[in-house]
């Protein structure tokens, strides 16, 4: 007959603890609780017993009839039978003395050799430790009831593996027992007793107990619903994150927007302020009247000189035909406006630098066309910004502060051909072009030689 080894004196063989269990014969009363009631320690005593005293030390005294048995009493109370020492012995009765488990000197939990204790390391996973033990991971959550998550593993904790039998590894609480645990998992009660290698009735609070054939599938299936929960959590969190960094980046790129349309708003504005202050306006007035002045004094100057040149006009080109070769100079735009005149000193710029020629202000793309005949010496960015040069004979003529270019340098230009359009580059205060005459390097006023 196989023999348990018992932790507590008094240890009893199978066939014993199925006897002590009823389940010797079809007729006796089954001790395990019915599927569902409460799994609580049986305390109260028998019809036999008759409860005769406290001792005040965490123990009590008993007597029974001669037919009661220290096993019995054991079950009764829910204590191992090494609890229970008999006192006295009387005609049809006996007298015990009980342990209360409190007054039992503590020991160490107990829990089945077959169940190894391994040390998590960075890294592990309960899929990876369940594969490295040859276990389906079912069986090492069986395990493992205790954990709540199937990846989430803190290196240095410990993990229960078996090495035998399989099934669920729980400890007894209070309130409970290793007969009730049993009954409610419906485990059976000798396999259980051959997996544990101990009498059930011997385990206290505390221990762990294997239930051998007991399989945690619904424990496996919550931990995968919260692992797939926490996946779809984590991915909506991300999503979520992605479009809240889109929103600040659309956010501050209306921004940028704004502060650029309203610097350009404000500079638009200044320049406007600048345009019709009535400082500029009586410069302006002033600079018409002294070219007006100049230009009396040129015609009586050119009526002094009238006789001169008519002798020299056979041997000399004309400073018309000097500046323009054969044919007439002509407006370089066909609508403009006189903002500054040849040597104007109107704004600070003017002031600080000669105004070698003339501005005629524009909406921005405006057509620009040449004046006259020649070579284009020098087409983008130089002195004016984006500008044109052409060059005819040892004249010279400007196109600057462009938007765009229409021609290249080297490219042969007739009188009216389109060179670019209005635009505000370079030191510009507004879309105009500044427009420049240089014979033989010297800039002379274009309003004296346009028609």
């Amino acid at each position: 007959m196989l023999l348990f080894r018992s932790r507590f004196p008094g240890g009893l063989r199978v066939a014993a603890l199925c006897a002590l269990l009823g389940l010797a014969s079809a007729q006796s009363t089954p001790l395990l609780p019915p599927l569902g009631a409460p799994l609580t320690p049986v305390l109260a005593p028998a019809p036999d017993v008759v409860l005769t005293r406290d001792t005040g030390e965490r123990a009590l005294q008993l007597v029974t009839d001669g037919r009661t048995t220290p096993a019995q009493l054991a079950r009764r109370y829910g204590v191992p039978p090494a609890h229970l020492t008999l006192v006295g012995r009387h005609p049809g009765a006996r007298t015990w003395h009980l342990a209360l488990p409190s007054a039992v000197a503590e020991r160490a939990p107990e829990r089945p050799d077959s169940v190894l204790s391994y040390r998590v390391r960075p890294g592990d996973t309960m899929a990876g430790v369940a594969a490295r033990f040859g276990l389906p991971l079912v069986d090492l959550l069986g395990m493992n009831l205790d954990r709540t998550s199937l990846d989430r593993l803190v290196p240095g904790t410990r993990l229960n593996v078996p090495t035998g039998p399989r099934g669920l590894l729980v400890r007894i609480k209070p309130g409970q027992n290793a007969l009730s645990l049993i009954a409610g998992y419906r485990a059976d009660l000798v396999e259980t007793a051959r997996a544990n290698d101990v009498l059930p009735t011997e385990l206290q609070v505390g221990d762990e107990l294997l239930l051998p054939g007991i399989r945690a599938t619904g424990f496996a299936q919550q931990l995968a619903q919260r692992r797939e929960a926490e996946r779809r959590a984590a991915l909506i969190a991300q999503r979520q994150a992605q479009y809240e960094r889109f929103l600040t980046w659309k956010k501050g790129r209306e921004r940028a927007r704004l502060e650029a349309r309203y610097a350009a708003q404000a500079k638009y504005e200044e320049y406007l302020a600048w345009k019709n202050s009535p400082e500029r306006q009586a410069r302006i007035q002033a600079y018409e009247r002294q070219a007006q002045y100049e230009a009396a004094q040129a015609a009586a100057q050119a009526r002094a000189r009238a006789a001169a040149t008519a002798r020299a006009v056979s041997a000399a080109p004309t400073t018309r035909a000097a500046a323009t070769g054969s044919r007439s100079l002509v407006w370089p735009m066909r609508n403009y406006r006189l903002t500054s005149r040849y040597g104007e000193r109107d704004i600070e710029f003017h002031r600080q630098v000669f105004h070698g020629g003339i501005d005629l202000a524009a909406p921005y793309g405006t057509p620009i066309y040449a004046a006259a005949d020649g070579t284009v010496s020098e087409s983008g960015y130089g002195d004016y910004g984006l500008n044109v040069y052409t060059r005819s004979g040892n004249s010279l003529l400007i196109y600057g502060h462009m938007s765009r270019t229409a021609v290249a340098a080297g490219q042969q230009v007739r009188q009216g051909d389109l060179l670019g359009y209005i635009g505000c580059t370079g030191i510009c205060t507004g879309p105009h072009l500044h427009f420049e005459v240089r014979v033989s390097g010297q800039t002379v006023d274009p309003l004296a030689i346009l028609p």
